[in-house]
């Protein structure tokens, strides 16, 4: 099995264009709380891997061959509903912000990109996908570790019950828009 098996060329270019799309969302995503987040630690780990995302973003535009008309001007290579997912995901805005912002990027959309990505790498072969599953590989280690990092920081922070509530609050209202948008792959 491979893990471009029963896709057609275009498919495979939007899944890769889709992963383009998600990575530099994210870092954008990551990269403009930065300055917003009163908790140092939480910026510091923000700005680091915004960064992450970005590197992973040109990873997988690598994979983006040309010969099957996709060009990234075409706009973005996903659906209306996951992006307006991204956007809430970006929402929060505050002092009080942290604990959802962290809920949603670390208990939401990583876990959902980590599935994806993992699910692909399965299908891979070393033959016929070597140079993709090498990507997976790179992106899996890096968004696993940013994955417990960010989740250790918002377990800092749910110091009351009030915080508790409004981490899962916006953990559930990011997973019903992500299921209504049929996942971060569409």
């Amino acid at each position: 099995m491979s893990a471009t098996d029963g896709l057609s060329i275009h498919e495979v270019d939007r899944l890769v264009a889709r992963y383009v799309w998600l990575e530099r969302r994210r870092f954008e995503v990551l990269g403009s709380w930065v300055a917003s987040v009163p908790e140092l630690e939480v910026a510091a780990l923000l700005a680091t891997q915004s960064h992450h995302h970005a590197w992973h973003a040109s990873l997988w535009e690598r994979h983006l061959p040309r010969r099957s008309g996709y060009e990234a001007s075409e706009g973005p290579p996903v659906s209306g509903a996951l992006s307006v997912f991204l956007d809430a995901v970006a929402g929060p805005s505050g002092p009080t912000a942290t604990v959802a912002r962290l809920s949603g990027a670390f208990l939401v959309l990583g876990p959902q990109a980590v599935a994806s990505y993992a699910a692909q790498l399965a299908r891979a072969t070393t033959v016929s996908d070597g140079a993709f599953a090498r990507t997976c590989r790179l992106v899996l280690a890096d968004q696993r570790a940013d994955g417990l990092e960010g989740a250790q920081a918002l377990q800092s922070l749910l110091t009351t019950e009030e915080r508790t509530r409004q981490a899962s609050r916006h953990q559930a209202e990011l997973e019903r828009q992500l299921l209504e948008a049929g996942g971060i792959t569409g």
